[in-house]
């Protein structure tokens, strides 16, 4: 190959491999300038740049026509030749081709960035979107407002730069008093405890009044920082904001529920995808804490309504211990049918009744009053249990009630033995009597009331002595794990003789807990559950002036069953009347009170009760712990000292304690 042909075949070789259009344009300059002989040449993607005088020149021509530039020589030995025409006219050719890659391949490379790019971008803005959702599908499905807003809190800064963020929110209480509380995501809640809460400052307030949402790259350049008292800008040991973006969270009618504000100590941290990012949250948030007032107002409504149509405490009747239980089902936000009562007849006996409506929500608790207030109503005449229930039937009837009631009601007559007891049941579960360690149900099946005219209401009767127990439930005691499992009239009867020896409130509550453990934690259905104990006749029964004096006045009381009681049985509970003796002298807060004592005995178990008319308090957490100072010892003793123990708010409030009898006269 003769060295023209080699140099363009190098030339070639080299243009092929070149990175950019300078280097093409330079290496066939070189080229044309070594093979023709020029002294001067030159490639060039502008217009002519060289001197006047004889020049050979070639133009760089695209596929499509248009000039990429030209390939110019000038002075050589002697005259440009049609051979040296040729071959710059093949070297233009060459580096046309070769620019035109270039340009190709810069446009791919472009194009495949750009791809590249809003893949990255589409592929961020899904995550988001799926991250959205996943908060937003979080969120919705909680009804508690403070779960609802931390959850929010949290989400917003872990899907944002955020160091540390907080929900101001707006809540209002049962009474109606509105006021502000806080959550926070990132930091301890002691990093803001000791500060106030934040005030409508001209950095706070756009976002208080739902004007906008704030996104500062630094706090600390902002015009608006640093001018509203006492602090002028943030309090001293704040934890440090440069950055800062705060979204206002407004409801559908426009109310500011709240705001998301989050922070970092670094400027420029927070982007326009991070404020849509916390805006959408904020959104989805606004719609959560609507939904969770409305929740919580018809929980209100349901509770507020429930509670009416239940006793707000049972009666104290002397020679009977009366315990009762209800639990709604689910999560209370809906009134039940199942309802029980206790009240006095005209004639001195008591009514003790369990009743279950057909149904839910607002006509059962329709059907619940007029269920409970037409038994009340015929109290006065002190009617046999089968004729108050046909009153009952009548009314509903009258009435044109839906659905149907199934009751179980007793009548109850103090005797000098214990209680006789008159029983009936319309459609309603057997009540289960415990006598002597052992329990069976009892009752005749009768007929539910609200759908025939006549129904089949047979009564028995019971005669009850100390110590024997008839405990009332509803179906949804007995149907808790239906269809898997339905407790029988055995198992009913099992359950109540397991606890019967403790007295009507172990009973009912254990009754209540095994129903509420076979149902998974879930009742399906409402539990109703009343209890009622003959008592054995005390052995003190006193009552006295709440005054100083009153501890002497127990002694004094206690004084005659000392024998009976053994000396340490005696002295224990001598100590613990006379402690808790003195609570209800402290707390009855009532000029001219009265405190009442009771003992009893029965077998070896000693129960004490003390009642007084003040308003009574919330025990304290089991174990009681020792107190450090010289109050509070009385109820401290009667948790180390008796079996079981515990104060109820009824006509009067009452304390009362079980002790073992450890020795006897």
């Amino acid at each position: 190959m003769s060295d023209p042909l080699r140099s363009l075949a190098d030339a070639a070789r080299a243009v092929t491999a070149a990175a950019t259009d300078e280097d093409v344009l330079e290496i066939v300059a070189q080229a044309a300038r070594d093979v023709i002989g020029a002294r001067h040449g030159v490639a060039r993607r502008g217009s002519n740049g060289a001197p006047t005088g004889p020049r050979l020149i070639a133009p760089l021509v695209a596929r499509d026509g248009s000039s990429l530039g030209m390939i110019e020589l000038w002075e050589k030995d002697g005259a440009f030749t049609a051979d040296d025409e040729a071959i710059v006219i093949q070297l233009a050719q060459m580096a046309a081709n070769a620019i035109e890659t270039l340009e190709l391949l810069r446009r791919e490379h472009a194009a495949r960035v750009e791809a590249e790019e809003t893949g990255r971008r589409l592929l961020r803005e899904k995550q988001r979107a799926e991250a959205l959702h996943r908060v937003g599908s979080a969120i919705a499905g909680r009804l508690e407002l403070r779960e609802i807003v931390q959850l929010a809190t949290d989400a917003a800064r872990e899907l944002t730069p955020a160091a540390f963020g907080a929900f101001f929110y707006n809540v209002v209480s049962d009474a109606g008093e509105a006021y502000m509380l806080y959550t926070l995501s990132g930091v301890e809640r002691s990093a803001f405890e000791r500060f106030p809460m934040p005030r409508n400052t001209a950095i706070f307030a756009p976002t208080f009044n739902g004007e906008g949402i704030v996104r500062l790259d630094d706090v600390l350049a902002d015009p608006r920082y640093g001018h509203s008292p006492p602090y002028n800008g943030m309090p001293e040991g704040h934890l440090p904001v440069r950055s800062y973006l705060a979204v206002p969270v407004i409801t559908s009618e426009g109310e500011v529920a709240g705001g998301l504000f989050f922070g970092h100590p670094e400027p420029g941290m927070f982007s326009s995808d991070d404020e849509r990012m916390v805006e959408g949250i904020a959104a989805q948030s606004a719609i959560a804490i609507e939904n969770a007032r409305l929740y919580q107002e018809r929980t209100r409504t349901a509770q507020t309504l429930q509670r009416a149509l239940l006793p707000p405490h049972l009666p104290q009747v002397p020679g009977l211990e009366l315990a009762a239980g209800y639990r709604a089902a689910g999560e209370g936000n809906e009134v039940g049918g199942d309802f029980y009562d206790v009240f006095p007849q005209g004639d001195g006996s008591w009514v003790m009744v369990v009743g279950d409506v057909c149904g839910k929500g607002p006509q059962a608790a329709a059907v619940t009053a007029l269920a409970r207030y037409t038994l009340r109503a015929h109290a006065v005449a002190g009617l046999r249990p089968s004729y108050m229930l046909t009153r009952l039937n009548d009314a509903l009837l009258r009435q044109r009630a839906p659905g149907f009631v199934t009751v179980a009601l007793a009548r109850v007559e103090l005797t000098d033995q214990g209680a006789h007891v008159d029983l009936a049941t319309a459609g309603h579960p057997h009540p289960v009597l415990a006598t002597g360690g052992g329990a069976v149900t009892v009752g005749e099946v009768g007929t539910p009331l609200g759908i025939i005219e006549h129904p089949e209401l047979p009564e028995i009767q019971l005669e009850l002595g100390p110590g024997d127990l008839l405990a009332f439930y509803t179906d949804g005691v007995s149907e808790a794990a239906a269809p898997r499992k339905l407790l029988s009239e055995a198992d009913l009867s099992a359950l109540v003789a397991e606890r019967a020896a403790d007295g009507p409130r172990a009973v009912v509550e254990h009754l209540e807990s095994t129903a509420v453990a076979l149902a998974g934690g879930d009742p399906r259905d409402d539990i109703a559950c009343l209890a009622v104990q003959v008592l054995p006749p005390p052995l003190v029964a006193d009552r006295f002036p709440a005054t100083r004096q009153a501890a002497r006045d127990v002694a004094a009381a206690l004084a005659p069953v000392h024998g009976e009681l053994g000396p340490r049985t005696a002295q224990d509970v001598r100590l613990l009347a006379t402690e808790l003796v003195a609570n209800a002298v402290r707390h009855t807060g009532l000029a001219g009170g009265t405190i009442e004592l009771e003992l009893r005995l029965d077998g070896d178990r000693v129960h004490l009760s003390v009642l007084d008319e003040g308003p009574g308090f919330d025990p304290p957490a089991r174990p009681v712990a020792a107190p450090e100072g010289p109050g509070g010892w009385g109820l401290y003793l009667v948790d180390r000292c008796a079996l079981r123990w515990g104060s109820e708010r009824g006509e009067r409030h009452r304390v009362w304690l079980e002790l073992e009898r450890q020795d006897a006269a």
